[in-house]
């Protein structure tokens, strides 16, 4: 082959067509590369509940790729508990009963978390755990939470959350003082939201602005009627005799109020957003409620309502 021959060569080879060799085609020239699998999802395995402080339990962590491949990766996750003082946790996943509660235990693995959540009480008991908000204006915190049958009782935090264990009841009561008492029935292993409002007072002749009615307000029973959403005035009266209520709401919203006082049922003018009624009261305290009739809720997440009160000559 002559030197000139050899130039023609080289420059054939590296347009892909042989020289006396073969070539890559271009399906496996422009392939793209293999992109390995990601990490789908972390699942915690083992046992949710603990009898007794001492008692201890071994988690294991599942990992499983968008490929379908599963592994064991307990050693290799970070292990943390939310509450220490319930239960503890190792690098290598055995948790501890510390104290009577619930503790959610998290773990972390390639930057995705998850958790697991293990409450500790004794045989024949259970936990219960939940959160109290005060309708319209968010989390409420110190309020007390109990349980009469084994007298154990807690106190909100800041999140408004509680935890109560070892209950032989699932009847709860809370309490705060400046807002009206309520009372739960909390099935174990559930969440138990509650909704506390502040106390409304007025005395005859008075009136009184409620704010915000929102759709996540009280309920009550009124008779044979529910009230819901609602809102309870306590009204205190001089002496036993009729009052007058005058009922107004804020403009421009179709929603048909209605008010329960003296045992008896008013419904509110839907286009003139108002209510007039006289119903008899005692004297001393009485309880009035204003707001809407079994969830007839017409529009309008939340109104303003005027309540005003006079005793009758």
């Amino acid at each position: 082959m002559t030197r000139g021959s050899l130039l023609i060569c080289v420059v054939i080879a590296i347009t892909d067509i042989g020289c006396g060799g073969s070539s890559l085609s271009a399906n496996q020239r422009f392939a793209p590369a293999a992109v390995p699998p990601r990490l789908a999802s972390l699942a915690i395995g083992g046992q949710n509940s603990l009898m007794g402080v001492g008692d201890t339990a071994q988690l294991t962590v599942m990992a499983t790729w968008s490929d379908g491949t599963m592994r064991d990766v307990t050693a290799d996750v970070s292990w943390t508990s939310r509450d220490p003082s319930v239960v503890t946790i190792t690098p290598r996943g055995l948790a501890t009963a510390i104290g009577f509660g619930v503790a959610t235990i998290e773990v972390e693995y390639q930057s995705s978390r998850t958790g697991f959540p293990i409450g500790v009480t004794p045989p024949g008991t259970f936990v219960v755990k939940g959160d109290v908000r005060e309708p319209g204006q968010g989390a409420l915190a110190g309020v007390r939470v109990s349980e009469v049958v084994s007298g154990r009782s807690t106190v909100t935090d800041q999140l408004g959350q509680y935890v109560l264990a070892a209950l032989a009841s699932n009847h709860l009561r809370f309490d705060k003082e400046g807002y009206e008492p309520g009372t739960l029935d909390i099935a174990p292993d559930f969440t138990g939201y509650m909704r506390m409002q502040r106390i409304v007072h007025i005395t005859a002749g008075e009136t009184v602005t409620v704010p915000d009615l929102t759709l996540m307000d009280m309920s009550y029973d009124v008779g044979a009627d529910r009230c819901s959403p609602c809102r309870l005035i306590r009204i205190t009266a001089p002496r036993a005799g009729t009052m007058r209520f005058e009922l107004a709401w804020e403009p421009n919203l179709r929603s048909e109020l209605h008010l329960w006082a003296g045992g008896q049922h008013f419904t509110g003018n839907l286009n003139e957003q108002s209510l007039a009624a006289e119903a008899r009261v005692t004297a001393g305290e009485n309880l009035v409620h204003v707001g809407y009739y079994r969830w007839k809720v017409l529009s309008g997440s939340s109104i303003q309502f005027r309540l005003t009160t006079a005793m009758t000559p």
